[in-house]
């Protein structure tokens, strides 16, 4: 088993000032004897975290799930900092694993902005929740009616961070042995995810206070904002693409029912070649218009056919066309 490294080499190492530690109170040796608790704890967690990984990763929307032990050197530097931040926060040898949320963290990322919702339910189904799921924005990506309707349930905390981070945090229990466990779950879009980890390794937690820097990274944070939008303007244009060649195909094969009907009607020569074109001549339009409405045409055809009246039919197919010509836009209403 490693040891801790003697406290000197430590304190260089994170950046810790002594009189920053000596003024927290806390004791050396405990710190060592969390340690080596810690490393015989890790089995456990590196278990625990690869069973929830592996049951994020069936579900369709998670692109890329990642999942991270804490390592035990950023266990004890984290519970000097947070000590020295606020005094009243405590640990010691037994609760220490409460103490420190996210010994075991798990990233998802999926592609698109809303897709965070399909894996909220999947998180909700599988595992109970020790917290509200906390949801951080940036100032601009939602409005106050949309974070009211977010918290209306109480099922959702949702805060806008001052460093533009963008995330949904869960706060998941598990169990594989009798003793629980605790486990983070992160879900982000791969924009927020390379801005996020740009973020982490440049300024935390050593530059947190530099101006320049924080700059910096908030016009990176936007642009992953903009990416991110540019991304679900692309997925709506292509679906949209998708329904309008659907109606069209649609369309063609109402003209080609159409067409049917009109030769099963035992019409004379000339009648029949009346209908057929236009028939035709809507089919040719038909470029003009997203979604051409032929129903109208059909009903007449029917009532046509029982009644024999083919100078209604006529009528009728003029009618739609005509209506067809009347919808397109002309240059002074584009």
């Amino acid at each position: 088993m490693s040891e801790l490294m003697d406290k000197k080499s430590f304190f260089e190492k994170y950046r810790i000032k002594e009189e920053t530690f000596e003024g927290t109170d806390l004791k050396w040796e405990e710190l060592k004897s969390i340690y080596n608790d810690y490393i015989s704890y890790r089995p456990l967690l590196e278990s625990t975290g690869k069973t929830i990984a592996d049951l994020l990763r069936t579900h369709p929307d998670a692109h890329t799930v990642r999942m991270r032990i804490k390592n035990p050197e950023h266990l004890i530097e984290k519970l000097i900092r947070k000590k020295a931040e606020n005094n009243d926060f405590s640990f010691d040898l037994k609760d220490y694993k409460t103490k420190i949320t996210d010994l075991i963290g798990v990233r998802v990322l999926h592609l698109y902005k809303d897709q965070a919702i399909n894996l909220d339910e999947m998180i909700r189904e599988n595992w109970e929740l020790a917290e509200p799921v906390t949801i951080y924005f940036r100032h601009g990506d939602i409005d106050d009616d949309e974070k009211a309707e977010l918290e209306a349930e109480g099922k959702f905390n949702v805060k806008k961070h001052s460093a533009g981070y963008r995330s949904w945090h869960y706060l998941i229990k598990s169990r594989l042995t009798k003793e629980e466990t605790l486990a983070e779950i992160q879900i982000r879009t791969i924009f927020e995810e390379g801005w996020s980890e740009i973020d982490h390794q440049l300024r935390y937690p050593y530059y947190v206070g530099d101006q320049i820097l924080t700059n910096q990274l908030l016009v990176l944070n936007r642009l992953a904002g903009s990416a991110d939008e540019m991304v679900n303007s692309i997925k709506e244009t292509l679906e949209r693409f998708k329904e309008l060649n659907k109606e069209k195909q649609e369309s063609q094969d109402t003209i080609e029912e159409l067409r049917k009907e009109i030769r099963n009607l035992n019409l004379k020569k000339p009648q029949s070649e009346s209908l057929l074109e236009l028939v035709n001549n809507i089919e040719r339009k038909q470029s003009y218009f997203s979604i051409p409405d032929f129903s109208h045409l059909a009903e007449a055809m029917e009532r046509a056919q029982k009644i024999g009246g083919i100078d209604a039919l006529k009528r009728a197919a003029e009618s739609i066309s005509i209506a067809q010509i009347a919808s397109k836009p002309t240059k002074e209403n584009k």
